[in-house]
C-alpha cells in the first residue's frame, strides 16, 4: 500500500463567479476541504494518482505502533461533512472508554458492548491501517449510518495491537453527544 500526502495542482487563479478569490481564503477554507473530501474517494488509496496522509495508511500491527488520532477523526469528519452530518470533536474521555474498549477487544477477541450513553461506536479487526478500517465502515451500510449518526457531537477513536490475537489489530471508534 502507497503512503504519502495527497498533491493538488491548480490550473489558474481561483475566480468565484469571475470575482477572484483569494489564495487565503482558498488555502484556510477550500484546500482542506478538498484534501479531506478526497481522503475519503476510492482514488485516495492509490487509484488516479492520489494518496491518503500518511498516518492512515501506516501499518500498525507492531509493538509500539502510535496512531495519529487527529488525522483518524479528520477523515471520520470528512465523510460526515459529505452525508450533511456535524462534525466531531476529539473528547478526552471517548478516546479513553475507546482505547480500554480497544485493549480489552484486543485481549478477548470479543467484541465489546457500547458503552451507555453512546451515540454510537463502531468495532473492527484485523485492519492493519485506519484508512482500511475506515473503508470497511464506509462501504457497510449499518457501519456507514453509525458514522453518520446526527445526534454525534464528540469522538473517541483507539486501536490496540495484540500480536497473539486472531486479528492482531482492533479498532474502536466511539461516538457521543
Amino acid at each position: 500500500m502507497k503512503s504519502g500526502t495527497t498533491a493538488l495542482y491548480g490550473r489558474g487563479p481561483a475566480t468565484n463567479h469571475g470575482l477572484p478569490v483569494t489564495r487565503t481564503l482558498f488555502g484556510a477554507l477550500a484546500l482542506p476541504l478538498a484534501l479531506a473530501l478526497a481522503a475519503c474517494s476510492p482514488a485516495a488509496t492509490g487509484g488516479g494518482g492520489m494518496m491518503m496522509h500518511a498516518a492512515l495508511t501506516t501499518a500498525l500491527d507492531r509493538p509500539g505502533a502510535s496512531f495519529d488520532r487527529a488525522q483518524g477523526l479528520s477523515l471520520v469528519n470528512a465523510y460526515r461533512s459529505t452525508v450533511g452530518a456535524v462534525l466531531v470533536a476529539d473528547d478526552a474521555a471517548l478516546t479513553a472508554t475507546a482505547q480500554q474498549l480497544a485493549n480489552a477487544y484486543a485481549a478477548s477477541g470479543n467484541p465489546p458492548p457500547a458503552p451507555a450513553g453512546s451515540a454510537g461506536m463502531r468495532l473492527s479487526a484485523g485492519y492493519v491501517t485506519f484508512a482500511d478500517a475506515f473503508s470497511g465502515w464506509r462501504n457497510s451500510p449499518p457501519d456507514a449510518a453509525v458514522l453518520a449518526t446526527r445526534t454525534a457531537t464528540r469522538a473517541g477513536l483507539a486501536f490496540a495491537y495484540n500480536p497473539a490475537s486472531s486479528y492482531g489489530v482492533y479498532w474502536v471508534l466511539l461516538l457521543g453527544n
